[in-house]
């Protein structure tokens, strides 16, 4: 049955009123007794409203000896049913609320702590940079929350360029619930944050979004386009298409389309590159810098023995290198990256000897002077024994090489360093190790390559580079718990722009022999303290590998030449700490780098130990003080004193 509630409310009104007015003139008010004779009928229809009209009757009786607490009790009462009945409308129509696409993940972190990263991706101002990626590289599983996941597509168009190119790389790696965010409101005029969406949801999609990207085309303008036509390389059955856009197309548009189309493996874009590497091959050949195909791979090896011939006989008649040539040389040498047909290797076996490689070392330039490559050097990921990323061809050969094996694990290659390693000699050696890191138990890759590493007649090339360059490609990969290689090989049409990543598992995860040799002192004859870049090797969850490179560790950073804060990640890595870095403190102490108070302070607040440890080493330093053994400015016996005092309290020192 419903119930008319309006005598109640009206009742309530009253209350309120005649309380502000003042209890004395409660008999005389009308207004009050017409809303009680109103509520009457209510009271037979519930006992909550029956005490209600009971009550407020008492208060308006003459001999009423508690006015006051009548009425309140009769009007709190009201309040009390009145708020249990409420509702709430507006007027409209009904429509669903929209919600986060794809599969949502709640963290447990509160919004407190999500709000600054909202901000730093919504807003513009400085410090939000380091902010997103601090916060990324200490608790990557906030990026999980569907929170912020609209922040981040929105981040794209960061004004900091660097933040949205970070934000890309990640999203990059999401699974395919990103996707209906990226495409919801993807405009395809838009600029550099609509280019960055595309090329994440190609990077995800591949081929399964083709339908997609064809669909993006008769709207797509500039930059947009030209990544959209670049998508398009996922799927074979677009070679007729993107023949046609070779020819429709003009500028960056076009080179987009030919870049796809040295994906396609059909007569019609093979026949297509035939014609085109016999016009222009330094040209042409920049489109097919990461194709794999074995007809493109014997195209590249033709022109490369044409050009090899034409750069022999120009060096025999004592010519100069025109300008022209040593580019499209340079752009044949750098197209090699996943390339390995037969014909290519045996322009390998060609080049690589001495009498080809060493004849082509003195090649000289339009201006008369020597001409070197960047082939195969524009590596970031690792520095070049030689020093410099323009080297002679005999030098940059090995090089092409290596990137060759890493871009494309191939036996054909595999077994091309290692012939080129026992036939030319050590200016393979790189590769040659790469190769059999990738193909080969490590126990055996240990026993044939390490004699060199140790052999004096070969200590100033073999253990430089692979120290300096192969140790720099290799990490472990905590994620997968796989140890690989590492490259990011630049494109050549987007030298300037970005590079293209490829990752390589070895064979089998690194034996015990190889940390053994690390933590035996070998490479610190290139450089003392070089070994820190060995943390990147540790695998966390074999204790065997971090008992020795944590013991390694921990007597470096003990040494008195050495600045141990640079070793507190991996001894923390390792497992090394708490009692195990006893004597820490107190060593750094009579360091010579540190002079005052407050990076020491620093370093003792960041040191792997417990603040009882720290305590405890910091009393020993304290005696020193005061035997006049150390001088530190600002730290004297009174000041220690105090700071062991908060440390055993638990309370931070500043």
């Amino acid at each position: 049955m419903k119930i008319n509630l309006q005598p109640l409310y009206e009742l309530r009104e009253r209350l309120e009123s005649s309380m502000v007015a003042g209890l004395s003139l409660l008999p005389d008010d009308f207004r009050l007794v017409r809303a009680v004779e109103q509520m009457e009928p209510l009271a037979g229809a519930s006992p909550v409203f029956k005490r209600i009209y009971d009550t407020v009757k008492s208060a308006l009786a003459p001999d009423c000896a508690d006015k006051c607490g009548a009425v309140l009790d009769a009007y709190s009462l009201a309040d009390a049913v009145l708020c249990t009945q409420g509702t709430a409308e507006t007027e409209g129509e009904i429509s669903n609320i929209p919600l986060a696409e794809g599969k949502g993940v709640l963290s447990n972190a509160p919004y407190s702590t999500l709000a600054p990263l909202l901000e730093a991706l919504t807003t513009t101002g400085s410090g939000h940079y380091s902010t997103v990626v601090d916060m990324h590289g200490e608790h990557p599983e906030l990026f999980q929350d569907y929170r912020l996941k609209d922040a981040l597509v929105k981040g794209l168009g960061a004004g900091y360029s660097e933040l949205a190119d970070q934000i890309e790389k990640w999203l990059c790696e999401e699974g395919e619930d990103i996707i209906p965010m990226l495409k919801r409101d993807l405009n395809p005029r838009g600029k550099k944050e609509m280019v960055r969406r595309v090329h994440i949801i190609e990077s995800v999609l591949k081929e399964k979004g083709n339908d997609y990207y064809i669909s993006l085309l008769d709207a797509a303008e500039k930059e947009v386009r030209e990544a959209v036509i670049l998508a398009l390389r996922h799927d074979q059955g677009n070679s007729r298409l993107l023949l046609d856009l070779t020819k429709a197309e003009k500028g960056n548009c076009k080179k987009a389309a030919q870049s796809a189309l040295s994906y396609m493996d059909s007569p019609e874009a093979l026949d297509y590159w035939r014609k085109s590497m016999k016009k222009k091959p330094g040209t042409a050949v920049q489109f097919l810098a990461f194709s794999a195909s074995n007809e493109i791979s014997d195209m590249v090896a033709a022109a490369l023995e044409e050009m090899t011939d034409l750069m022999l006989g120009t060096i025999k008649e004592n010519l100069l290198v025109s300008y022209d040539d040593i580019a499209a040389f340079n752009s044949l040498l750098s197209s090699l990256t996943g390339k390995s047909s037969p014909a290519l290797c045996s322009w390998f076996r060609r080049a690589a000897q001495k009498p080809v490689s060493y004849a082509l070392d003195k090649l000289r330039n339009y201006r008369e002077g020597a001409v070197t490559f960047s082939a195969g050097c524009s590596n970031t990921y690792f520095s070049t024994y030689y020093g410099g990323s323009a080297l002679p061809f005999s030098q940059t050969l090995p090089n092409v090489l290596t990137n060759a094996i890493i871009c494309c694990p191939d036996q054909k290659l595999f077994d091309l360093a290692d012939e080129l390693f026992e036939s030319v000699g050590i200016d393979y050696f790189k590769p040659a190790v790469i190769a059999a890191f990738l193909s080969k138990p490590s126990k055996e890759v240990y026993k044939r390559f390490v004699p060199y590493l140790e052999n004096k007649k070969y200590f100033d090339v073999c253990l430089t580079v692979f120290h300096n360059q192969v140790l720099n490609y290799m990490s472990f990969n905590e994620t997968s718990r796989k140890y690989e290689f590492y490259a990011c090989i630049q494109d050549p049409l987007r030298y300037h722009d970005r590079g293209v990543p490829y990752c390589q598992e070895l064979f089998e995860p690194l034996c015990l022999d190889w940390f053994q040799l690390f933590a035996s002192g070998l490479f610190n004859r290139i450089n003392r303290w070089g070994p820190y870049q060995f943390t990147r090797l540790i695998d966390e969850k074999d204790s065997r590998s971090c008992y020795i490179m944590g013991k390694f560790f921990y007597e470096i950073a003990l040494d008195r030449s050495s600045d141990s804060r640079q070793f507190f990640f991996a001894l923390k890595k390792c497992g090394w700490v708490g009692e195990k870095c006893k004597g820490l403190i107190v060593a750094a102490a009579k360091k010579n780098y540190i002079r005052s108070y407050h990076p020491f302070l620093t370093f003792v607040t960041s040191a792997p130990m417990t603040d009882e440890q720290k305590a405890d080493e910091l009393e020993q330093v304290a005696e020193l003080v005061v035997k006049r053994k150390i001088n530190i400015n600002g730290l004297d016996e009174q000041r220690i004193k105090n700071w062991c005092k908060e440390l055993r309290a638990g309370r931070q020192v500043k």
